[in-house]
């Protein structure tokens, strides 16, 4: 496990194994095309420039998580078991974007045209993540938010919206 944790300060460790080539690319090139690429450009007192940052689980519980995932997944690759998976066992959580984003949320003005400027989402436990695309390619300008993931959001509790 602490082979793990000291590879694990190179995202090339992880890409190894969890992302495709082309995704990290895009991570590490300018201008930012994904939330990713943005987080790791920005670089500075709290900006992530490591996968773990964002992918590391949250609190005690999290971290253990986490960590003892990649052990294992580091072990099935060591002993000859190289499929990439296909999806997310541990998602990214509200916290792990909240330990960075908390105040900006708190800072948001009442906007009835922005989400989370409308005062009775603040209470709202969607995940950042179904919103605000992560590694799909979007505009920083929209902070890479996708018109079809947060339409589909919405309708879970506005089901009067127009399909469009």
């Amino acid at each position: 496990m602490a082979f793990v944790k000291h590879q694990d300060e190179d995202n090339r460790f992880c890409i190894a194994c969890h992302l495709h080539r082309e995704q990290y690319d895009a991570m590490v090139s300018a201008p930012p095309t994904t939330l990713a690429a943005a987080h790791h450009r920005a670089r500075g007192a709290g900006h992530p420039e490591r996968c773990f940052t964002c992918h590391s689980g949250e609190g005690l519980g999290g971290w253990s998580a986490v960590t003892l995932l990649s052990a294992w997944d580091a072990a099935r690759w060591v002993a000859g078991d190289r499929h990439e998976p296909t999806g997310m066992r541990l998602p990214v959580s509200n916290q792990a974007c909240l330990k960075c984003h908390d105040s900006d949320l708190r800072a948001q003005k009442r906007d009835e045209q922005k989400f989370h400027g409308i005062p009775d989402h603040r209470h709202k436990t969607l995940p950042c993540v179904s919103c605000h695309r992560t590694h799909d390619r979007g505009r920083r300008e929209r902070r890479f938010l996708d018109d079809v993931n947060v339409r589909s959001q919405c309708q879970r509790c506005h089901r009067d919206l127009e399909e469009s």
